[in-house]
């Protein structure tokens, strides 16, 4: 584990948490809707917020909990855990093509471990000394090392390259996801032209790069922001106008956490600070831009999570392996 991982406190949060199950419910009209996991969100918010990082906002920490939460949830959406980053394990991005390679070598590297241990013990016994294994496991190592990855998911756009928070990608397909998220705990309307234009210019960098991916603006909010006389109205137009069909955003999202500014805050609810803006409108509508962007034989797995059921005539056969 890399010393500056800002990510490894998550990880344990994320390990317990359930992505076998679709995260889309049928309604009481019958329509299938998509029911994110805020109490996911929330244990991962407050686990920088209680150790006072909302406070030092440059650390970044509260945001990356925010991305951590984003990729959960598109991985509870059915697409391959490896190819949603930031991953649960470092390296926090790497092809997602290369999962069963790496697992593969994880295999390997634990079988020798088993391997030594037991030819150890059979040595001992024997009162001889056991051959050294240093070198098949330096190999081993020395191919996991080899594995393309790194901590953040650095994207080439038409212009420069770009650090993006949440990624879904592949060697094969490229970049098919792109989320920016943002945090902002006081003063809402300070610089508010900047940070749109930022948002606007950072779109369009990508996006003619990368036309059929879909792309999403997420912006996480302290319930102060409703105290700010028309910081909300404001942000709700900008984020509304960002999204698509009049911006360059497939799906865009506000979500208001509150805890208290004492010395140990806890976060005690993340919820939706808009419906227009909501959290599962912004999953549904990135993952709808997804799979109506590639053919109906790719992201199977998605497709029947969100149906709740196979069709009756069956899917059409895939190459893709599954979840």
């Amino acid at each position: 584990m890399a010393a500056d991982d800002v990510l490894a406190p998550l990880d344990q949060t994320l390990a317990g948490s359930d992505i076998s199950s679709s995260p889309w419910i049928t309604a009481e009209d019958g329509e299938r809707v998509y029911l994110p996991d805020y109490d996911i969100a929330r244990a991962l918010l407050n686990i920088p917020v209680s150790g006072g990082y909302a406070q030092q906002q440059q650390t970044g920490r509260v945001a990356k909990a925010l991305d951590s939460w984003i990729a959960h949830e598109l991985r509870r959406a059915g697409f391959p855990p490896d190819a949603v980053w930031p991953r649960q394990q470092q390296p926090r991005t790497i092809s997602g093509d290369l999962g069963a390679a790496e697992a593969a070598i994880g295999e390997a590297q634990a079988r020798m471990e088993t391997f030594e241990k037991a030819l150890d013990a059979y040595t001992a016994k024997q009162g001889g000394k056991a051959p050294s294994l240093k070198l098949p496991k330096a190999s081993i190592n020395a191919i996991a090392k080899a594995l393309p990855g790194t901590a953040n998911a650095e994207i080439l756009g038409r212009f420069y390259v770009k650090q993006v928070d949440v990624v879904m990608s592949s060697w094969q397909r490229g970049p098919e996801v792109l989320v920016s998220s943002k945090t902002q705990f006081s003063s809402y309307l300070n610089n508010k032209n900047n940070r749109y234009e930022e948002a606007v210019g950072e779109a369009f960098n990508l996006r003619d790069r990368y036309p059929m991916a879909a792309m999403g603006f997420a912006f996480l909010v302290r319930t102060n922001l409703f105290d700010e006389q028309g910081a909300f109205v404001y942000l709700r137009n900008q984020l509304a106008r960002l999204r698509a069909p009049d911006g360059p955003f497939d799906a865009t999202m506000l979500l208001a956490a509150d805890w208290d500014d004492s010395d140990a805050p806890v976060v005690r609810k993340v919820d939706d600070a808009d419906e227009v803006l909501s959290a599962p409108k912004f999953f549904e509508d990135l993952i709808e831009a997804v799979l109506r962007n590639t053919p109906i034989d790719l992201h199977q797995e998605v497709r029947l999570r969100q149906l709740g059921s196979q069709p009756e005539t069956g899917m059409p056969p895939t190459d893709e392996e599954p979840l």
